[in-house]
């Protein structure tokens, strides 16, 4: 018969590494999640509305294009006085974190209709997709149109207009 040693009182450990992998994966996340919706906002001062009708829209089924104003030492002054001062012109167009200029809009024609026949559909079988199209106050229709068209062409049929909510609104 053998004999059993015994050794002392053994001491409880615990694990570190599982808690310090979920840790990780955790700043991972939330790294990744902060670029993503930064990529999203273009600096831009939107329009004032005078009856406005305020949608939630799920991040799922929508896709946010900027029309992107020319950002320069002026723009710091036109959130604090008029907004409308400026001339009133784009630089291009951002998407996806991409800013494109207006030579290349049927490039986003292309992404955007790759976008919407990716999208789920609805029982008629078209994208469930919509846009949320963003642009300065101060911008030119004649800047907003061609995006307008692009949207368009790419066969989303649902376009929001994002705009500021009045300070007396909110």
């Amino acid at each position: 018969m053998s004999k059993i040693h015994k050794r002392g009182s053994k001491t409880p450990e615990m694990n570190m590494t599982p808690m310090i992998d979920v840790t990780f994966q955790l700043i991972i996340f939330f790294m990744l999640v902060n670029n993503i919706v930064s990529s999203e906002n273009v600096q831009l001062i939107p329009p004032d509305l005078s009856n406005p009708k305020t949608v939630l829209f799920e991040d799922e089924n929508r896709i946010v294009v900027n029309v992107a104003p020319k950002i320069d030492e002026d723009f710091k002054s036109r959130q604090q006085g008029n907004p409308l001062n400026y001339p009133g012109e784009a630089t291009g167009v951002v998407l996806f974190g991409k800013e494109y200029q207006y030579d290349q809009l049927d490039q986003i024609t292309a992404i955007l209709k790759d976008s919407a026949e990716r999208s789920p559909k609805d029982k008629d079988g078209k994208p469930t997709v919509s846009v949320l199209l963003r642009a300065d106050a101060a911008l030119y229709y004649t800047e907003v149109q061609p995006v307008m068209a692009a949207i368009a062409n790419a066969g989303i049929t649902t376009v929001h207009l994002v705009a500021l909510m009045p300070e007396d609104k909110r």
